[in-house]
């Protein structure tokens, strides 16, 4: 693998805002956010802060059984889990992270809290450019 590539935190890569819903949102409303701002991941949080996070996959499983959108809340589907690396680690941790998760998106973490989000595709990017 090429240094240069090694070299590259995922830091970097992090989109520069967190998209966040409360835990009381239905998933209607998550999946209106996804879709509005092109997100595939949500983080659930609240006045005390992260709870854990909803992704696309959390919605199409919701729809495959026949769950009402518009009654369901983001806070009984998803991960209590927030996968993540610190800002600092090389994209080639936080690819092997996403490996080890079998996920696509990760949180990228300063001190413990949340302060990007990287897709798969921006580490795809990263590692063939």
């Amino acid at each position: 693998m090429d240094a240069k590539v090694t070299e590259i935190r995922v830091g970097t890569l992090a989109s520069p805002a967190v998209a966040t819903i409360l835990p009381t949102a239905t998933l209607r409303e998550a999946a209106d956010a996804m879709m509005t701002d092109g997100l595939g991941l949500l983080v659930v949080s609240d006045a005390n802060g992260p709870r854990g996070v909803l992704g696309e996959r959390d919605l199409v499983a919701a729809i495959s059984e026949g769950l009402d959108l518009d009654i369901e809340r983001a806070r009984d589907h998803g991960s209590d889990d927030i996968v993540g690396v610190e800002a600092e680690a090389s994209i080639v941790d936080a690819a092997h992270a996403m490996a080890d998760a079998q996920i696509r998106h990760l949180a990228v973490l300063r001190g413990g809290a949340v302060v990007g989000i990287v897709s798969i595709r921006d580490v795809l990017h990263a590692l063939i450019a």
